[in-house]
């Protein structure tokens, strides 16, 4: 199994760790794979990480404009970023 099938098996698991390690060793292999970069997005936004998800996202979209999934992505993130509840913050 390549790095990249690797990662995206340990998402399916949900085992982030691991699938961190493997989609980071499939970008290090391929700078311009965009499904290593958009499956580490998906891994860092499991995390709780939206900005590096972002990023990632954005980097994915950069790499393959069409990535429809990647699109959606950043609209969801962008979304949860910019809610914002006054009655949630401390005063």
């Amino acid at each position: 199994m390549t790095n990249l099938e690797n990662g995206v098996k340990y998402l399916s698991e949900g085992n982030v760790e691991k699938a961190e390690y493997y989609l980071n060793q499939s970008i290090i292999e391929d700078k311009m794979n965009a499904d290593a970069w958009f499956n580490r997005g998906k891994v860092h936004r499991m995390k709780g990480d939206f900005i590096a998800a972002l990023n990632d996202f954005h980097k994915t979209v950069d790499i393959d404009p069409n990535h429809c999934e990647a699109k959606v992505s950043i609209e969801m993130i962008n979304s949860i970023i910019s809610f914002r509840n006054p009655d949630l913050l401390n005063h």
